[in-house]
């Protein structure tokens, strides 16, 4: 891999700071491309470069002749743009502010719509999906989603459970319909098919970027660096680097990656190698793919936050970014043949040292010494994992089958570790042994693929053997079987009914538990199954009864778990629907309190604004007032500045009680869906997507009983 020597098809600069992530690019005449960013916290640019002077609110940029400014009362927070009205081509803006949505005809200067959004508003996007067949405004907030269409009505509404960060409409199950794929900051990936989340992907980050590549696959990018491709929810390979990434989009045949320190990669899409790479001259804001140039075919824009834009033209593999260059074949031939000799240098180290344990293991034949770096070729690296109550972790003890030691381990697997991905273990020489302890503690109920590499030899040994293996920790495996005599958790629960064999039962449990020893049955003609767990990370109780008539109950105050247990159970025996009642009565009493702080932050919001309105209007009637004064009474007009002074004062400290107010709404409601989509995730199918609509008409409401209904036994 090098830089690459390519140069961008355009190039300018818009001689404005560009707010990074807040970038599009749409065609407000319903013909020429025009570049559309936030310019500062509530001013948004709009390069025309291809003439179509944008009138009405927009402004001539003093700054640049091809740029206009539109200046907003709010913080934008994001931007998007399509053809969202059906009776025009044209694409309408769309304004997302931290708690409002504006539609907004650039052409015409007209709005099309202006809503409050209470949950915030973090990411929209222009598109369609499943029954939705026409344009619409997606938004996603702190903790829901939502969908408008051109005249601002809601047609869909749905909860999860973190702040949405990234959202794009794809075919994921390949039957002709797109779905809505959701990156929230919880790391998942969700897949929303005609308001049903139909699949849960767990990543091990925050997810900042999604983007379709083909048909069948789909890109993505966390917060921690790492970016991969999924196809058919299986991923096929992933990578990471020390940098953010800001955007990702599919250029030609390959995967083109900007990250934050204003690198741009070009990357194979079977692989993820790194064939070009280039680097802006300021931190990267976006990168978007688009015929800017309007020559009939898409270049990729990068756009640095100091308002640098550069194109670059698609890269393909046979003849690069130049089809009449003929300098990148060999490249190309040159890179491959520095990869060739960098193997054969480690093959040639790699053959010394198998001649040096060959010549060492001779010589201890006819001496008693032992080789410095003989090994018994029957010697194995043994993996297990444990519970460890007492340490509230899970043991990962790797041990050799001989005389051997293990004088250094690294373990990596993501999202188990606090500092990073990687634990290395290197003891003393004094305590060297055979067996060496790593513990693990999994944040959250999601398979972890640990892999581990081992260093093995002789205390006295300078060389050691390096061996490799991979372990799988389960969906639950800091479940442990519970001491005997231990009380249940009698008070919270779930229930439902099932028509399966206890022997599946079993089998589900023996792959998403790791317990000492499989669950089995006493004999074939049992037809139940009791089971008390443990759970290392909160101290909590979890039993499980499947009953011979096939009810099922649940009881474990945590009802995330019960949620989790049940989706866990619905895929594996392949329920569309299900249906549950539930009693957690701690949910129960959060649903009512943050109810309570909604209504009253809704009433202190009201009482705000109108006091805001009024002492607003004092100050525009004192002002004149004021200026009369100046011609006949110096000390009336003092004394009317001085009054303006105290309002814009009471003013201002009404601004900082209303943002705190907003705040304590969002974090409220975020707190209040979060329930909610736990009580969805009780049920499955038809039932789920009714708790969700229920849930909402009960809020509007402001029925808190109702939800306590919903929660308890769904919308029966």
């Amino acid at each position: 891999m090098q830089l690459s020597t390519v140069q961008p098809v355009f190039k300018l600069e818009l001689n404005h700071k560009v707010t990074p992530g807040i970038v599009i690019i749409a065609k407000f005449d319903g013909t020429h491309p025009c570049l559309t960013a936030s310019a500062g916290y509530d001013k948004i640019i709009i390069h025309h470069p291809h003439g179509g002077v944008v009138s009405g609110r927009a402004q001539r940029s003093q700054a640049h002749g091809e740029v206009s400014e539109l200046n907003l009362s709010q913080a934008v927070i994001a931007l998007a743009a399509g053809p969202l009205r059906p009776d025009t081509g044209r694409d309408m803006l769309l304004i997302g502010s931290p708690s409002q949505i504006l539609a907004y005809d650039v052409h015409d200067n007209t709005d099309l719509f202006f809503r409050d959004s209470p949950d915030g508003v973090n990411v929209i996007i222009v598109g369609s999906f499943g029954k939705y067949t026409e344009p619409l405004a997606i938004v996603g907030g702190n903790s829901s989603v939502q969908g408008l269409n051109w005249q601002g009505t809601e047609l869909f509404w749905n909860v999860v459970s973190g702040k949405v960060c990234a959202m794009i409409t794809f075919d994921f199950d390949k039957d002709g319909e797109n779905e809505l794929l959701i990156g929230c900051e919880d790391s998942y990936i969700r897949v929303l098919k005609n308001n049903q989340f139909i699949i849960e992907i767990a990543e091990t980050g925050p997810v900042l970027c999604l983007t379709p590549v083909t048909e069948i696959r789909f890109a993505y990018g966390l917060a921690n660096g790492t970016i991969g491709i999924y196809e058919e929810g299986i991923r096929l390979w992933r990578v990471k680097s020390k940098q953010n990434t800001v955007a990702l989009q599919w250029s030609g045949d390959t995967l083109a990656c900007c990250w934050s320190n204003g690198r741009v990669d070009w990357r194979e899409g079977t692989t993820g190698r790194v064939l070009r790479r280039v680097q802006m001259r300021a931190g990267a804001a976006a990168m978007l793919l688009a015929d800017y140039r309007s020559v009939g075919a898409p270049d990729l824009v990068c756009v640095s936050d100091r308002g640098e834009v550069m194109g670059y033209p698609p890269y393909q593999e046979n003849t690069g970014f130049n089809a009449t260059s003929k300098k990148l074949p060999s490249e190309e031939d040159r890179l491959a043949i520095t990869e060739l000799f960098n193997k054969k240098q480690a093959l040639l180290v790699e053959l010394q040292h198998y001649e040096a344990n060959a010549a060492t293991g001779s010589m201890s034949l006819e001496t008693p010494e032992r080789g410095s770096t003989a090994m018994p070729t029957n010697t194995r690296l043994q993996v297990a994992v444990s519970a460890s109550p007492e340490e509230r972790c899970l043991d990962l003890v790797i041990s050799t089958n001989n005389e051997t030691i293990v004088r250094a381990a690294l373990v990596l697997a993501e999202g188990i570790f606090e500092t990073g991905e990687t634990l290395a273990r290197h003891p003393p020489a004094s305590q060297l042994r055979s067996m060496l302890q790593m513990p693990l503690k999994p944040p959250r109920d999601v398979p972890v693929d640990v892999h581990i590499k081992a260093l093995v030899g002789y205390p006295d040994s300078e060389q050691f053997h390096i061996f490799e293996l991979t372990k799988q920790l389960p969906r639950f495996s800091m479940y442990t079987v519970a001491v005997p005599g231990t009380t249940a958790c009698k008070d919270s629960y779930v229930t439902f009914r099932i028509t399966e064999r206890v022997q599946r039962i079993c089998i589900w449990i023996n792959q998403n538990f790791l317990l000492e020893q499989d669950v089995t049955l006493e004999s074939e003609d049992t037809k139940e199954l009791h089971l008390n767990l443990f759970c290392l990370r909160s101290q909590s109780q979890l039993d499980m009864d499947f009953a011979a008539d096939g009810q099922v109950k649940i009881s474990t105050p945590d009802i995330r778990l019960a949620g989790d247990l049940i989706q866990s159970l619905a895929v594996y025996l392949n329920l569309s629907d299900l249906q549950s009642t539930a009693q957690f009565p701690e949910a129960e009493k959060k649903l009512r309190q943050e109810m309570e702080i909604a209504a009253q932050v809704g009433e202190m919001r009201s009482r705000l604004a109108a006091e805001t309105a009024e002492r607003a209007q004092l100050i525009t009637a004192l002002l004149p007032a004021a200026q009369d004064a100046a011609a006949f009474d110096l000390k009336e007009m003092l004394n009317r500045y001085k009054e303006v002074i105290m309002l814009n004062e009471e003013l201002l400290s009404g601004c900082h009680v209303r943002r705190s107010t907003q705040d304590q709404a969002v974090t409220s409601l975020k707190n209040l869906h979060t329930i909610l989509q736990q009580a969805s995730r009780l049920r499955v199918g038809k039932y789920s997507k009714a708790v969700v609509a229920a849930s909402r008409k009960a809020v509007r409401e402001d029925n808190v009983e109702a939800l306590i209904k919903i929660l308890q036994v769904g919308d029966s």
